[in-house]
């Protein structure tokens, strides 16, 4: 029997024998025909999490205590790593680990335990997000890095409570100072026409010159006279009087029991 096989060969080639069979009996691994899937990236993980939480790139960048375009100029440059306080803040705002978004090897985020309830859910209609994120509220002491933009940042849904309420906005916390009762990142609901009570958590926003922006902090509602409107810091323990004559407006905060209905 004869056989003949056509060859392209370089110089260093092994040669094939003359009659050698053109075909080969070989075995594969099973699975090896497939392509191993590129792994992810730390910017694939922020988007799957932003996703998840109902996020923007705006509205992450304002919950983690960042300038407002952070996470888009992030998101926007595959090859930009963010820094060790940047990472820290983004794992905090999109409720994850540092480590998580850093390699996705670690356990995922747990999703929250959900427990059926005697009570009648809302429909989807029933709360429609349309209630404005305007920015951040500094939980620092009046001035430091908090911003009010004239245009919202994102919207959130609208509590059932909530529903015939006009003008309500809502902000993101932004430092520490008011903790236990908020923490960095966490989102409250302002009700403008709502009078604050002494005692309420309020929204102050101030213009502290003609030409500057306004700034908003928060705090307990103390107290006021004829130059003054005090309110009060949990962390450290303080009371800031603020000049009448810079308050642009004073907005109530609203508790969980207003915002639920309890």
């Amino acid at each position: 029997m004869s056989c003949s096989l056509s060859v392209m060969a370089s110089e260093d080639a092994e040669s094939v024998p003359h009659c050698q069979p053109n075909s080969f009996g070989m075995t594969f691994p099973q699975g090896a025909d497939k392509i191993p899937h590129m792994s992810e990236t730390i910017h694939d993980r922020i988007r799957e999490r932003m996703a998840e939480l109902g996020l923007n790139p705006s509205s992450t960048s304002l919950k983690a205590g960042l300038s407002r375009e952070a996470v888009r100029k992030l998101l926007g440059n595959e090859e930009q790593m963010p820094g060790g306080k940047t990472l820290t803040a983004l794992a905090r705002a999109l409720d994850t680990t540092e480590q998580w978004l850093l390699s996705g090897d670690t356990t995922r985020p747990a999703k929250p335990e959900l427990r059926s309830a005697d009570v009648e859910m809302p429909l989807r209609h029933e709360m429609p997000k349309d209630v404005p994120v305007m920015g951040t509220a500094a939980g620092s002491h009046l001035r430091g890095a908090f911003q009010l933009y004239p245009d919202p940042v994102d919207y959130v849904r609208r509590p059932p409570t909530l529903i015939n309420a006009k003008n309500i906005y809502s902000l993101y916390i932004e430092g520490e100072s008011m903790v236990p009762q908020y923490h960095p990142g966490d989102l409250v609901f302002v009700h403008p026409d709502k009078p604050p009570r002494f005692g309420d958590p309020v929204v102050i926003q101030s213009q502290l010159s003609a030409e500057g922006a306004l700034e908003a902090t928060i705090g307990i509602f103390l107290r006021r006279n004829t130059e003054f409107v005090t309110i009060q810091k949990h962390n450290p323990r303080a009371e800031i009087d603020i000049p009448r004559e810079t308050i642009a407006h004073m907005h109530k905060v609203l508790t969980p029991n207003e915002i639920y209905g309890v």
